[in-house]
């Protein structure tokens, strides 16, 4: 399907979440571009991993109704779907216990492509995220910065509308910082929507389209940053020599 990138291809209408009596997400409205680079922040606790999940189609809310290339639909009718063209990826990635290769080609042996597609699209992958020379080296023996590029490589395989990463260089070191804030903006030259959530609006060289806060329930639209302080950590750091 061919949409109209100035279009939204994904509304969300009215979407309410709740725990017990404690409202998390109260009446959202929200839509997606393609390319469109969306910086959420928001306090832990607020809402963010959950307004995550509801979009990834892994958790229902207590209402929402959606617009999905113009037609309306319920959450019985969108999920499934959410799931298909959303990726979610968790602040400390799930690799398994194989390749770097084997990663990234795990979700589409699960689409059934032939091998010589596969090793294609994981070339393409590799080439992506600049780690071809690790193709065959196990996960579990990565750095954090590269365990997190390869978690990005596997869903970007699958080729999703939208890519939902959790606070993905919070526990990276500026180097790895730097080389993942480039690969998203890669992402966003391919016309992949990215959300992209963090305790603060500190997000390096990121192309933002648009930064929005969670408070209370609700969300609210901030102004782009356009030069950053350096934190504390970048501070010691540089007095450290490093």
């Amino acid at each position: 399907m061919t949409l109209d990138n100035n279009r939204p291809w994904l509304k969300l209408q009215k979407l309410t979440f709740n725990r017990g009596e404690r409202i998390i997400l109260n009446n959202l409205s929200l839509d997606f571009r393609a390319g469109e680079l969306t910086l959420l922040t928001g306090q832990n606790g607020s809402g963010k991993t959950t307004l995550l999940r509801i979009l990834a189609g892994l958790l229902k809310p207590r209402q929402v109704g959606f617009e999905i290339a113009g037609n309306q639909r319920n959450w019985r009718q969108s999920y499934r779907y959410l799931r298909e063209q959303i990726c979610y990826l968790h602040q400390h990635p799930y690799l398994f216990d194989c390749s770097v290769y084997d990663n990234i080609a795990y979700g589409l042996k699960l689409k059934k492509l032939g091998r010589q597609a596969i090793g294609a699209k994981v070339a393409e992958a590799l080439e992506l995220i600049s780690l071809e020379h690790l193709a065959k080296r196990n996960c579990h023996e990565l750095s954090g910065g590269e365990k997190q590029r390869v978690a990005i490589a596997r869903a970007w395989a699958l080729s999703p509308r939208l890519m939902l990463l959790d606070e993905p260089v919070s526990n990276l070191d500026k180097r790895s910082r730097g080389i993942c804030y480039d690969l998203i903006n890669q992402l966003q030259q391919q016309q992949i929507g990215v959300v992209y959530t963090s305790h603060e609006p500190q997000t390096g060289k990121l192309n933002l389209s648009r930064h929005i806060h969670l408070y209370d329930g609700e969300l609210s639209t901030k102004p782009l940053q356009t030069t950053y302080p350096p934190t504390v950590i970048d501070l010691v750091k540089e007095r450290a020599g490093k």
